[in-house]
């Protein structure tokens, strides 16, 4: 599937979809996509040139969808421009004309050609019966032309002595509503005068209908007229309405010059009769049809260049966000499901009502394939919509791989390979358990950012008819990444989800998780949106947003991973400018020592072992020169006291120790506590979170362990210090108790 397409293919697919996505037949070869054409065009000379003295019924056989009906209306629309054609019209003038056009001029003309299509339709009636007589009341009249004349009259007789069954008969007029314009016939002045003149004598009150048939046939076998009446899909009716018309097709078959065109499913047709109350064998057809013709099945590429026509004229200018990974889902997964061009319009009429709804916010590879197992697997679609939530994460419970792959087996479905082949490519969990070489080696944020199903964060928009509205639209994620002025546009997005408390996980911690993926997978982050987000960075971080999954995250982690893996995707010029923004910026000073620290210590910086140089972001004496102007700015913070102001002290604390040495950061916590003006912030500050989750459940543990501070801090001074102003500060005697509470609980 490309969008390389011409202005004249675009248009190409428009004037395609307009016709073909309502699965209506086509009349016109320049429409046909599956070489009807001269199939229809070799049944229509056959239709011309037999002489049927007895009768002779043909039939065009194929599975539902194969193109039956498109067949019968390009071959008709190929009689009637002969027929024209043969009666002095011009071929190029007609050739042009709309159906519309077409079969006012074949009407215009009945009185100079011999040839008539009738298109008998029997879902209106029902009963052996009703259906002889209104066989005949149809026949008589498409083949009367004259509405005023004495043989109208006659007619209207033969219409009385032939009931109006359900008030669809009447003379002179199409039976079936909605008939496509050929059906409509009208009969040469030969036959209309010498059914009228017969009409008394032939069809009195007191005639029976094998006396009316008697008579018709001596008509038409004088008359040298050609009827030819089609009875279109067959195997739509119910088994004993099948039997009816069969045996109407049976008992009137040798009316001389009438050709009958029935189209069914062989199969369908054989299974339904074989279940009437009388088992009719295989043989009854064959004595009924005269001539059997297959319908040519579609020739795969030709199917696969429809369903690429139309699914680009939907789609526009999106693509898969994975050329590799679609053609695997095509030709394992997808082809084997699609037959028919039926089989292509349910599956592309499918995704033109669902994209709209998703367009941007799910892999299209992935869309396609689950509504393939929707439309033509649904066993198995319903086993993946019940247990997408285990599949991808989103409940996690233990259980063995080997038992969970028995478990999804797809053994139910019509076609277990092709089942297999789609969910394994969709599912990187059941490629691994199933030991397939059909999935793909993706990275969760990779897959998180291409919206695939097989995302505990995105797998909704697969099964609810449109997006997850807890999750931002990716055209939101990319307008406040380009945004002019993104700071404000950032600022009053952040307020905006503030105030949506549902449910966790938080807008404001889906947000940030939306722009990690973004920014990891597209080189979207620009100097202006860092700035933003240092602009909203203490906010965000005294927030928390805390999302327990595999491992509990936090907002500065998210934070710092927007920046960090969104540099990744940048050239060095722009990495350079982010990273004087990092070390000069006023705002976000924990952010940014966190970002400039990591990449110091991949160079190897202040002790570290440094990284493959594939894994740092910027030159060695760039992140040298930021690294020493991030670390006094961080020394700064702590010795004037600005550090209490930041959302986590302690890890600029952490920070400035990993930079600057036990023995410069000790010597600070001997001033703090000797000073006493932020002791109890220090004290506040040192304790560390553990999570536990348990069969109470999931719950936060504040420990405090000496061993940790050791180099850098005299715990005892500290508590002496804290109890000395217990008595005067109530800060103080908090602090005290909740550090002794913390040392406690880190012994437990």
């Amino acid at each position: 599937m490309t969008n390389t397409r011409t202005g004249n293919d675009f248009r190409g697919a428009d004037h395609m979809t307009g016709r073909l996505f309502g699965d209506r037949p086509i009349s016109r070869p320049e429409d046909d996509a599956f070489g009807l054409s001269s199939f229809a065009d070799a049944l229509a000379t056959s239709l011309l040139q037999m002489s049927p003295q007895d009768g002779l019924v043909v039939s065009i056989e194929g599975p539902w969808g194969a193109g039956k009906s498109s067949a019968i209306a390009l071959a008709m629309r190929t009689v009637m421009l002969r027929v024209l054609n043969g009666v002095g019209e011009g071929r190029e003038e007609i050739e042009r004309l709309s159906d519309v056009d077409l079969q006012e001029r074949w009407i215009k003309l009945a009185k100079r050609r011999q040839t008539h299509i009738v298109r008998f339709n029997p879902w209106n009636f029902s009963g052996q019966e009703n259906l002889v007589r209104a066989f005949f009341s149809e026949l008589s009249s498409q083949l009367q032309i004259e509405p005023e004349s004495w043989r109208t009259r006659q007619m209207s007789r033969i219409a009385g002595y032939l009931p109006a069954v359900g008030g669809s008969v009447a003379t002179g007029g199409a039976l079936v509503a909605g008939a496509p314009l050929w059906g409509i016939a009208a009969a040469a002045g030969a036959v209309g005068r010498a059914l009228g003149e017969m009409g008394q004598k032939a069809f009195s009150k007191d005639a029976s209908l094998e006396i009316a048939k008697k008579n018709l046939a001596g008509v038409l076998k004088t008359s040298g007229q050609r009827v030819i009446v089609v009875i279109d899909d067959l195997d739509r009716l119910m088994p004993t309405e099948m039997r009816a018309v069969f045996s109407l097709v049976k008992s009137l078959g040798d009316l001389p010059n009438v050709l009958y065109l029935l189209s069914f499913d062989d199969a369908i047709v054989h299974k339904a009769l074989s279940q009437t109350a009388e088992k009719i064998d295989s043989e009854f057809l064959e004595k009924i049809v005269q001539v059997s013709l297959k319908l040519p099945p579609p020739w795969r590429s030709e199917l696969h260049q429809l369903l690429s026509l139309r699914l680009n004229a939907i789609i526009g200018d999106a693509s898969p966000a994975d050329e590799n990974r679609w053609r695997r889902m095509m030709t394992g997964a997808i082809d084997p499901y699609l037959e028919t061009p039926r089989d292509v319009t349910r599956l592309v009429n499918s995704i033109q009502v669902i994209w709209p709804n998703v367009k941007g916010d799910v892999d299209l590879t992935d869309l396609i394939g689950i509504t393939t197992l929707q439309l033509f697997d649904q066993k198995v679609y319903d086993l993946v919509r019940d247990e997408i939530e285990t599949i991808t994460y989103a409940e996690y419970q233990y259980e063995d791989d080997d038992e969970f792959g028995k478990r999804m087996e797809p053994s139910m479905a019509r076609n277990p390979e092709a089942a297999k082949e789609a969910m394994t490519i969709m599912f990187p969990r059941l490629s691994k358990v199933w030991k397939s070489f059909s999935g793909d080696n993706a990275v969760y944020l990779l897959q998180k950012e291409q919206r695939r199903i097989s995302t505990k964060e995105y797998h909704r928009n697969y099964f609810v008819f449109g997006r997850d509205p807890r999750m931002l639209m990716r055209s939101e994620i990319d307008s406040l990444l380009v945004a002019s002025n993104p700071s404000s546009v950032l600022g009053a997005t952040i307020r905006r989800l503030e105030t949506d408390i549902s449910g966790a996980p938080s807008r404001i911690a889906t947000l940030l998780g939306q722009l990690v993926e973004a920014v990891y997978a597209r080189p979207l982050l620009s100097p202006a949106f860092v700035c933003a987000l240092l602009d909203n960075a203490d906010h965000l971080i005294r927030r928390e947003d805390e999302v327990w999954d595999m491992f509990v995250t936090h907002n500065d982690q998210r934070i710092s991973n927007i920046i960090k893996l969104g540099l990744e995707k940048l050239e060095a010029g722009v990495r350079a400018e982010i990273l004087s923004i990092m070390v000069g910026y006023e705002s976000g000073l924990q952010t940014r020592a966190a970002v400039v620290e990591e990449d110091a210590a991949r160079h190897g910086l202040f002790g570290s072992k440094p990284s493959h140089e594939s894994e740092r972001l910027f030159f060695a004496n760039t992140i040298g020169q930021a690294a020493v102007a991030i670390r006094d700015q961080v020394a700064a913070a702590c010795t004037s006291g600005l550090v209490w102001q930041t959302p986590t002290p302690a890890r600029l604390i952490a920070a400035w120790r990993r930079m600057a040495g036990n023995a410069t950061v000790k010597a600070w916590t001997e001033a703090v506590i000797a000073d006493g003006d932020h002791v109890a912030d220090f004290a506040n500050a040192l304790p560390s979170r553990v999570y536990q989750t348990g069969g109470d459940g999931s719950k936060i543990i504040w420990t405090f362990e000496r061993a940790r501070y050791a180099e850098i801090l005299d715990t005892e001074a500290l508590l002496d210090r804290l109890t000395g102003l217990a008595d005067a500060d109530a800060g103080a005697s908090e602090a005290l108790d909740r550090l002794r509470e913390a040392e406690l609980r880190a012994r437990d």
